[in-house]
């Protein structure tokens, strides 16, 4: 048996077709009813208007951002290693802010609505599923973006993962890179994800310091803010120069230019 290719298409056009609805809102605005949805089955809120180049606009109207500070404190949610991916969700889908209040859309061409609905739809469901992203996913990605910003900065020539100074027990006190510093000091580089590697970090310096090894430190947190204070005095003491998260790229390009040898 083959199947009927148009009575397929005509059996999904009328389906979707149905199921797709515009609804006029008392405020004039229209909204589109579509099966996308948050994990508790409410429907994406798809607002449709006109743009300012002459197309059509589609829009959150910040109903996404609002529903993700239920849990999660925007401001950090979009800082560090969620800030990142969300930068680049934004960059593969052509999403954008819209405004004040957290809006999020996408402008299109009228012929092209239907797709841009899909799209759209897509689109604001990958930025709510980064609420699903443990905190040991998100540790684990932040090596990852560590590396790649890192690697962005600094020739790969000049870094050396993992280093193991000359100090007692090396093995026991690793750096998570090294770099050819300027007038041969060399820097370390440590990423801190979270209050253990804190800890951890602190020993390490201190056990180099106890030794009197010569050396500069950069510190590449996560989230700064969310370090215990008294974890980040005991780390300040012993550390050098501190990057809040990963998404402050100028400070750590800024920092690294003053301390790498060219």
């Amino acid at each position: 048996m083959t199947l009927d290719t148009d009575a397929l298409r005509t059996l999904l056009c009328k389906s979707l077709c149905q199921e797709v609805r515009v609804e006029p809102r008392p405020d004039g605005a229209l909204m589109l009813r579509t099966h996308f949805a948050f994990p508790d089955g409410d429907r994406l809120p798809i607002h449709v208007s006109m743009s300012a180049s002459g197309g059509l606009r589609l829009s959150d109207r910040g109903h996404t951002l609002m529903r993700i500070s239920y849990d999660h404190d925007v401001d950090s949610f979009m800082d560090g290693t969620r800030g990142m991916i969300l930068e680049r969700i934004m960059g593969e889908t052509g999403l954008r802010w819209g405004g004040e209040g957290g809006v999020l859309c996408v402008d299109t061409e009228f012929e092209r609505l239907p797709a841009a609905i899909f799209a759209f739809g897509q689109a604001l469901t990958r930025v709510y599923d980064l609420t699903l992203l443990s905190r040991s996913n998100v540790d684990s990605t932040f090596y990852d973006d560590l590396a790649d910003l890192l690697f962005r900065y600094v020739d790969e020539a000049q870094i050396e993962r993992d280093f193991q100074p000359a100090v007692p027990n090396a093995d026991a006190y690793p750096v998570d890179y090294r770099i050819e510093g300027k007038s041969g000091v060399p820097l370390f580089l440590f990423g801190v994800p979270n209050r253990d590697k804190v800890r951890l970090t602190t020993i390490v310096l201190s056990h180099f310091h106890r030794h009197e090894l010569h050396f500069e430190s950069i510190l590449v947190f996560q989230d700064q803010a969310a370090i215990p204070r008294l974890d980040l005095a005991r780390l300040s003491d012993v550390g050098g120069d501190m990057i809040s998260s990963l998404a402050s790229h100028d400070d750590l390009n800024r920092k690294l230019l003053q301390r790498v040898a060219a």
